[in-house]
């Protein structure tokens, strides 16, 4: 029976320990990596595109016709994402209002207060988020 306890105790021991680094590494990595996506998506689509030029053994001319297919596409996905994220917002804003009219003043205060604290898409933990706030 020792052993058993003993088991589930390192058992518990090494995932709180992978749940701290997990949130340690997204705490010191993670941030960074999101402060800038363009860079990273800028690399990433640069690496894409230069291996499946190598790939397709494009000619210079193609490569560059390739670079303004890919960068066409994505702004368009990126103007779809904004206006997605518009939406959204708009979304999030009417549904608050209507949460907040059938509220009474002591509950509608407490329901600000709960907003405030959860940041920008009306739940606890989003803090970090950056998706503009309520």
């Amino acid at each position: 029976m020792k052993n058993r306890t003993r088991a589930l105790a390192a058992i518990f021991a090494v995932l709180l320990l992978g749940c701290v680094l997990g949130i340690g590494g997204y705490h010191f990595l993670g941030k960074r990596i999101q402060k800038n996506p363009t860079v990273s998506e800028t690399r990433r689509a640069q690496s894409h595109t230069g291996r499946l030029a190598i790939r397709l053994q494009l000619t210079k001319e193609q490569e560059a016709q390739l670079n303004s297919i890919l960068e066409d596409s994505r702004l368009q996905i990126n103007t779809g994402r904004a206006e997605w994220e518009s939406k959204l917002q708009t979304i999030r804003t009417k549904t608050n209002e209507r949460i907040a009219a059938i509220l009474n003043d002591e509950q509608r205060k407490k329901f600000q207060q709960f907003l405030s604290e959860a940041g920008s898409h009306g739940r606890p933990g989003d803090q970090g988020r950056s998706h503009g706030e309520h």
